[in-house]
């Protein structure tokens, strides 16, 4: 864990970013589903895959920021903080877009005539 506010928020917005990337790739890769090929289908699930780690990674990092260092000094670092919450909403904004596609997916798929006359089957 980092020893000074600064590098620990510096690693929160790294990690922020990565989790960004990898979620704005999902979201790609899913509002496309039907044109993916296997590999990019591999691809998705292994950035999938990463989502949680990064998630906890994030979450201890910002857990050791606040348990750890005073809000003086937290607050002395006022361009990165700002960068974190920028960074923040960013994240929230692009998780909900995400599982708006994924709902919108998982409407789809049951309306799906295939599936009704699969069911219809058995």
């Amino acid at each position: 864990m980092p020893n000074n506010t600064k590098t620990a928020i510096k690693q929160i917005n790294d990690v922020s970013r990565q989790l960004l990337s990898r979620i704005q790739s999902v979201q790609k890769n899913s509002q496309n589903t039907h044109d993916l090929a296997e590999t990019s289908e591999e691809e998705n699930s292994k950035e999938i895959s990463q989502l949680p780690e990064l998630m906890s990674q994030r979450k201890e990092l910002i857990t050791h920021l606040f348990s750890h260092f005073s809000s003086i000094d937290i607050s002395s670092e006022e361009a990165l903080i700002i960068e974190m919450t920028s960074l923040d909403n960013e994240l929230t904004s692009q998780s909900k877009a995400c599982k708006n596609i994924i709902t919108e997916q998982i409407i789809k798929l049951k309306n799906s005539t295939k599936i009704i006359k699969s069911y219809k089957k058995y």
